[in-house]
């Protein structure tokens, strides 16, 4: 179960990455940005520098994740036993080679939670995610286990990189499991802000509409013709609010969070 993570303070006094003027949070706008902190892409919620509209140079953005982030990682995912440290960098990677997050794949460009000892690394949205979601009776439970792209129900097959060695989610459905990688929530949260599927709630968010994107549908076709619609539908619908849940982790938004739980408990996840 997910719950509410506490509000986040409306200013920050001085942030370490850019203590040079106060941080304000802003909650209502929904433009996209860069994160200057881990230099990941982020919309909605973020704490912005208060000399923007005064000093047109000073362009500065954290994902409020990223601005909170603690010095030490208390509950690294599925990594037990060892030691995260927060660092504004990463540190320098073998030659001819790049650094990439041990839970999404992706590269890492900024601030980083990183393992001596282990030499591993974890953007600071990758490493909030939830081990585990319930919403109405399907339960996503985070996993390390080698799932090829024909079993992730994301997977577009362009072989952008192999995942199997990253974090999933697993599921069950008519008695099968279930997975999701990681990397394929993100990338779907991308491409749907990139083409337009986000559409806006009632205070002015955006909202990646999980549940309407196309991969997700073609992956599931063919179990859709094995059992009623009804029952697809209600399965699609929770399996996108599970979406939104993760990508409110990986924007560094707590506010998507818990906007698709709350939507979740008041619907009954119903179709």
């Amino acid at each position: 179960i997910v719950s509410a993570p506490p509000a986040p303070p409306a200013e920050i006094a001085s942030h370490p990455i850019h203590p040079e003027h106060k941080l304000l949070l802003v909650t209502t706008d929904d433009v996209e940005f860069e994160c200057d902190g881990c230099k990941e892409r982020g919309a909605g919620g973020r704490y912005t520098c208060d000399h923007y509209g005064e000093h047109r140079g000073c362009d500065f953005d954290l994902h409020i994740g990223c601005a909170l982030a603690p010095d030490v990682l208390e509950t690294p995912l599925l990594f037990e036993g060892r030691a995260f440290v927060l660092l504004h960098e990463p540190p320098p990677p073998d030659p001819a080679d790049h650094r990439v997050c041990d839970a999404c794949g992706d590269k890492v460009l900024g601030l980083v939670y990183h393992c001596f000892d282990r030499d591993l690394d974890l953007h600071p949205s990758c490493a909030r995610l939830p081990r585990r979601v319930d919403l109405d009776g399907l339960a996503f439970e985070l996993c390390r286990e080698h799932v090829p792209s024909r079993s992730c129900v994301l997977c577009t097959g362009k072989g952008r990189r192999c995942r199997r060695k990253f974090l999933s989610y697993r599921s069950e459905w008519d008695g099968e499991a279930v997975y999701l990688h990681v990397a394929c929530v993100k990338e779907m949260a991308y491409e749907s802000l990139k083409s337009g599927h986000g559409s806006h709630d009632g205070g002015g968010k955006t909202v990646v509409q999980a549940n309407k994107a196309p991969s997700l549908k073609v992956a599931l076709a063919l179990k859709k013709a094995q059992s009623s619609t009804r029952r697809f539908k209600r399965f699609l619908k929770i399996v996108g609010f599970f979406a939104r849940v993760v990508i409110g982790v990986i924007f560094g938004d707590p506010t998507a969070m818990i906007a698709a739980v709350v939507e979740v408990v008041f619907s009954g996840g119903g179709g």
